[in-house]
C-alpha cells in the first residue's frame, strides 16, 4: 500500500523537498523584508522632518516641548481634519507634496487655522545612526516656493541675510537665526514677522480660515529651537494663531504626520495580511497549504474505477481471445470465417441442395436472392473478401465496411428486400 500511493503521489520525495527548501527561502526572505524593507523605517527612525524626528532637521523637540508646556498637541496620522474640528489648528512642517495630491490630503489646505512651514534642506541618514543625519544641504528656492503655492500660487521665496532686527514682529519676541534667512514675498499675506526683504512669517485670511506661513523653518527645527529666543518665539506663534478669532483654549493643535509618510494603526488586524510586506508571508502560507494538500493527494482527478475481477467464464474467454486476435492482426481471417458462416446460415435457411458449398452455393443463393429482389452478390461479396485478405489484410475500415454489407445482405435474404417488405 505504501509503495503505491508514493507511486501515485504528484510530487516524488525529490521535487517535494525542493518546493519546501523555496518555500522555506521565500518565508525567510519575506521577514527580512518585513524587519528592514520598504525605506521608511520606524517614527523614531525617520532622519527627516516631522514630529516624530529627533534630527536636526526635525521637529521632536518642538512638540515635546509644547506637550510639556500644556498645549493641546497631537499627533495626526489620519482623519487630521476631523481631529482639528472647527477651532483646533493643523502644523503642516514641510509636508511631502506627494502625500497631499489625494482628496483626503487636499483637505488638510481647509483646516481652521493652518500654520504652513516651508522646506528649506535636505539631509541625509547617517547609516550608523538611522535617526540622526550625516549631512544636509540647501534646497533649491523652488521646492520651498512649490509647497507655497499649496495656498499661495503667486507668492515667491527668497534669501537674505538674516537681520539683525525685526521691524515688524507681532510676536514681540526676537528669533534667532544663522547666516541666511528664507523669507517669502506675497501680495496676498500681511507680515506678522518681516522686514523690507520679505516675511518670516505672514498670514491670509479666507473666508472663516486662517493660513500662517513659516518661511523658515530653521525656528522650529531641533538644530535651531535653542539659538536665541526660538524656542519662547515658536510658543507665542503657536498661541498666537491658535487663538486668533478663538475663546478656546482647550483648541487641538495637530501636527501631520501623513505628509511624512506616516498612517494610522489599522483598526483591523486581518487587513494587515493583505499588504505588504505582510501579503508576501500571506501568499507563502498559502502556497504551502496548496502544496501540503497536493503531497497528500493520490492523484487529480476523479478517483479510479476499481479493476475489474478475473472472469474465468465463457464471455471473459472469447473476449480475451478477441483482444488476442486483434492483437496479432487476424482481423482479415475472423472475417473470412465470418463471412463463410453467414452464407451457409442462409443456404440451410433457404433450404440448399445438400453437397453445395463455397462459389456453388453463392452462385445458388444469388439466383435465389434475384428472385427475391436482392440487388447485392453473394459472390460479389466473397471476391472482395478474397482480395481484401490477399491485397491489405490491415484495413479496419475496408473489413468493417465488408462486414456490414454481408450483414445486410443476410437480412434481405431472409427477411425480403426493403421494397418487398413495405408492401407486406
Amino acid at each position: 500500500m505504501s509503495g503505491s500511493s508514493g507511486q501515485n503521489a504528484p510530487f516524488s520525495p525529490a521535487a517535494l523537498g525542493v518546493l519546501l527548501a523555496s518555500a522555506a527561502a521565500l518565508f525567510a526572505l519575506s521577514v527580512l523584508l518585513s524587519a528592514f524593507g520598504g525605506g521608511e523605517g520606524s517614527p523614531g527612525e525617520r532622519a527627516g522632518p516631522g514630529s516624530y524626528s529627533a534630527s536636526a532637521l526635525g521637529q521632536a523637540g518642538a512638540y515635546d516641548m509644547l506637550k510639556r508646556l500644556g498645549r493641546p498637541v497631537s499627533r495626526g496620522l489620519g482623519r487630521n481634519l476631523g481631529r482639528v474640528g472647527e477651532h483646533g489648528t493643523l502644523i503642516l512642517a514641510e509636508p511631502d507634496l506627494s502625500a497631499l495630491r489625494d482628496e483626503e490630503g487636499l483637505a488638510l489646505l481647509k483646516a481652521p487655522r493652518l500654520l504652513l512651514v516651508l522646506p528649506k534642506w535636505r539631509g541625509y541618514p547617517d547609516p550608523d545612526r538611522p535617526a540622526w543625519i550625516e549631512r544636509a544641504e540647501l534646497l533649491p528656492q523652488m521646492a520651498a516656493r512649490q509647497t507655497l503655492a499649496l495656498v499661495d500660487g503667486q507668492g515667491q521665496v527668497t534669501r537674505a541675510a538674516w537681520p539683525a532686527k525685526w521691524p515688524v514682529n507681532e510676536l514681540g519676541i526676537a528669533p534667532a537665526g544663522a547666516d541666511w534667512a528664507q523669507l517669502v514675498r506675497s501680495s496676498e499675506m500681511r507680515p506678522v514677522v518681516g522686514t523690507d526683504e520679505g516675511m518670516l512669517v505672514g498670514e491670509m485670511e479666507r473666508d472663516d480660515q486662517v493660513i500662517w506661513v513659516l518661511a523658515d523653518p530653521d525656528i522650529m527645527a531641533n538644530h535651531g529651537l535653542g539659538r536665541g529666543g526660538n524656542a519662547a518665539f515658536l510658543v507665542a506663534l503657536v498661541d498666537a494663531l491658535r487663538m486668533t478669532d478663538n475663546d478656546d483654549p482647550a483648541a487641538p493643535v495637530v501636527f501631520d504626520e501623513t505628509g511624512h509618510g506616516f498612517g494610522a494603526a489599522e483598526s483591523n488586524p486581518l487587513k494587515l495580511l493583505f499588504r505588504f510586506p505582510f501579503v508576501v508571508v500571506t501568499v507563502l502560507a498559502g502556497l504551502a497549504a496548496a502544496l501540503l494538500v497536493l503531497a497528500g493527494a493520490g492523484r487529480f482527478g476523479a478517483p479510479r474505477a476499481a479493476p475489474p475481477v478475473l472472469d474465468f467464464g465463457k464471455a471473459g474467454l472469447i473476449d480475451n481471445g478477441a483482444r488476442l486476435l486483434d492483437y496479432a492482426g487476424h482481423q482479415a481471417d475472423i472475417l473470412e470465417r465470418y463471412v463463410r458462416l453467414v452464407v451457409r446460415s442462409v443456404g440451410r435457411e433457404l433450404h440448399a441442395p445438400a453437397g453445395l458449398g463455397g462459389f456453388a452455393l453463392a452462385e445458388w443463393l444469388d439466383r435465389i436472392g434475384r428472385a427475391r429482389g436482392v440487388d447485392a452478390s453473394c459472390q460479389t461479396l466473397m471476391v472482395a473478401m478474397a482480395n481484401l485478405e490477399r491485397n491489405d489484410p490491415r484495413n479496419l475500415s475496408r473489413l468493417f465496411g465488408l462486414a456490414r454489407d454481408i450483414h445486410h445482405w443476410k437480412g434481405e435474404m431472409l427477411n425480403g428486400a426493403p421494397t418487398r417488405r413495405r408492401h407486406r
